[in-house]
């Protein structure tokens, strides 16, 4: 019974790109990223389970003694390796944000929740460690603005940039919400004011795309529970002038605040007349401890 399991160990794994971020341009990197996802091995909660109950046991079987071998230790190997159940949320096909007509594009199953139960009475908590099990999110997203307008970038090729995506956390997304009397009627706003928060890109802004630059750019970023970038350094700077990345994103706080139950919005914001955010894809991909 063994074997296929060990088969399955010796899978394909996606290397991690040091600087956290992967930025490429045209149709063909939207297929090669698909390509590679499809390509790329990743272990269910029953995987995850299956090697820590070998890696505790073989130190009885190898000793020939009752004593297993310690759950810490099992913890150590297994973060080490990166060995984490994950989950994906996607979306497909192409979005249109323009001018201050803000719209989220995806919300991610709620942290170690089995998405096929979260319209039952009782959703089905998957296996975890801990309060705060998350250990890494992947975001790749495919997109680009109107190709035209903007500064003279002097920071760089981000600089300027009014297209761009935001996250926002949802707290227990998987209870349904409450009985309302009356129907919600949600207003599109037509114009953020001055001094508004979400008027500018902020420092925690996930991604803006590339400024005036119509060939649909596909980013990649990691978060990483062991991010620790503090924003106000000299290589968060360059990393948001370089990666259009924000620079209060790369701490890992994120990560590790996340609990249970937790899901992830993406927001995708566009600013000023002319901007138009192109979205052609966006997958979320969540990873935490077993």
């Amino acid at each position: 019974m063994m074997l296929p399991f060990v088969h399955r160990l010796r899978g394909v794994r996606r290397p991690l790109d040091p600087a956290g971020n992967n930025n490429e341009t045209g149709a063909s990197s939207k297929e090669e990223a698909k390509t590679s996802e499809n390509d790329t091995y990743y272990p269910s909660c029953y995987d995850v389970l299956k090697v820590r109950y070998l890696l505790q046991h073989i130190w009885k079987w190898k000793r020939d003694s009752e004593e297993l071998f310690p759950c810490e230790l099992v913890d150590m190997i297994v973060d080490a390796a990166d060995y984490w159940a994950t989950s994906e949320s996607s979306l497909e096909g192409e979005t249109t944000i323009r001018k201050d007509q803000d719209q989220v594009l995806l919300t991610t199953v709620p942290l170690c929740y089995a998405v096929e139960t979260l319209r039952s009475d009782s959703p089905q908590v998957l296996p975890h460690r801990g309060a705060h099990p998350c250990r890494k999110i992947m975001f790749t997203i495919s997109a680009h603005d109107q190709g035209w307008g903007g500064g003279a970038r002097n920071k760089g090729p981000y600089d300027g940039s009014f297209t761009w995506f935001d996250t926002q956390i949802i707290h227990s997304a998987q209870k349904p919400p409450p009985p309302r009397e009356e129907p919600i009627q949600e207003k599109q706003r037509a114009h953020f004011e001055s001094g508004d928060p979400l008027l500018l890109p902020s420092a925690h802004k996930l991604q803006s795309n590339r400024t005036a630059d119509k060939n649909t750019q596909l980013h990649r970023i990691t978060w990483h529970y062991l991010d620790d970038i503090p924003s106000d350094s000299s290589e968060a700077e360059e990393i948001e002038n370089s990666q259009g990345r924000g620079r209060a994103t790369l701490d890992g706080s994120q990560v590790r605040a996340l609990e249970v139950g937790d899901a992830i919005q993406i927001w995708g914001r566009a600013r000023f007349g002319g901007w138009i955010n192109h979205v052609e894809r966006v997958v979320v991909r969540v990873f935490w401890a077993v």
